[in-house]
């Protein structure tokens, strides 16, 4: 939108330059990153996309499966996270935001698979 402002009083009038107003909302998440089934200590990676007005970042939280408070990773500033090494099942979820707003993702779900091995029996 585009606006102006007219002042006056005795003396006359003045108006000003037009000024342009931008109306911003929150990104729209148009990727949510992926649930996964893993092993331990394997390589994940989720992506995530967002789209909107003005500067676009991202973020990564996590929490473990029973819920709970999310937490920020830390450097975790881009639309792909790698998990390395992980020990345990976990939630994780992208946040897109800009000058509006921040977006969060869907919950995605990190399973571990737990193997386990069987005693082999000869008779």
């Amino acid at each position: 939108y585009m606006y102006r402002c007219r002042v006056s009083n005795e003396a006359g009038s003045v108006v000003s330059n037009r000024a342009t107003v931008y109306v911003y909302g929150p990104p729209t998440i148009t990727y949510h990153p992926l649930s996964q089934l893993t092993t331990v200590s394997m390589k994940v990676t989720l992506n995530c996309k967002g789209t909107g007005r003005g500067s676009i970042t991202y973020y990564w939280e996590t929490r473990n499966n029973s819920g709970g408070q999310w937490m920020s990773i830390n450097n975790s500033n881009t639309r792909r996270l790698v998990v390395r090494n992980l020990q345990e099942s976990q939630q994780y979820r992208c946040v897109v935001s800009n000058e509006a707003g921040g977006t969060p993702s869907n919950d995605t779900n990190i399973t571990i698979l737990r193997t386990t091995t069987h005693p082999i029996m000869s008779t």
